[in-house]
């Protein structure tokens, strides 16, 4: 990890002394990734029956089977669809950043399928960076220091992991099904910074 927020932040030191070059590929992606989490939030219809997916992984137990029995989930508040697209345009930012950066990217947004039986598990991962599954994730303030950080760190991470984290290979069937072998790269949105 040392490596990339190294070369990240050379390149937003550099960036704010003079004007970097950025190839007009990474421009282009950039903008479609943009485009793309825009239609995903506000456009494309959701499925309604349950299906398990890999981001389900690490969440309770009761919580899935509420959703399998169909229980009605409570109506999200207002700015959620706001949130979602927030941590969306982050993570796109961050993966123009890091190929600025002259760091390369082996695959993004990579859709992984674990099939077992007559059932499925459908999934995407963030990033593959250097042989290695990123998760890219923007965080509070608060959650930077206090659940990532410095102030809580992992042992916070070990005690509140509502989305999986800490076990960084799962099983299934003796078949791993999600590798986060890389870590996170997570984004502090007070500070802007990785």
């Amino acid at each position: 990890m040392s490596s990339i927020l190294n070369r990240v932040q050379l390149f937003l030191t550099e960036a704010n002394k003079a004007s970097v070059p950025i190839s007009s590929t990474i421009i282009n992606e950039f903008g479609e990734a943009c485009k793309n989490a825009f239609i995903k939030q506000f456009v494309e219809e959701r499925e309604t029956k349950f299906k398990p997916r890999m981001s389900s992984i690490g969440r309770p137990l009761c919580q899935l089977q509420m959703e399998k029995s169909g229980a009605e989930a409570e109506t999200p508040p207002y700015n959620s669809k706001m949130r979602f697209i927030f941590g969306d345009l982050v993570e796109a930012l961050a993966v123009a950043i890091l190929k600025s950066s002259g760091i390369k990217i082996d695959d993004f947004q990579k859709k992984v399928k674990y099939v077992f039986g007559d059932d499925e598990i459908n999934g995407t991962y963030d990033v593959k960076i250097m042989d290695k599954i990123w998760d890219i994730k923007s965080a509070s303030p608060y959650a930077f220091q206090y659940k990532f950080g410095e102030s809580g760190g992992f042992n916070a991470l070990l005690k509140d992991d509502p989305f999986g984290y800490v076990p960084k290979d799962i099983y299934m069937q003796g078949q791993m099904i999600k590798n986060l072998e890389g870590g996170l790269l997570l984004i502090n949105l007070q500070e802007n910074g990785l």
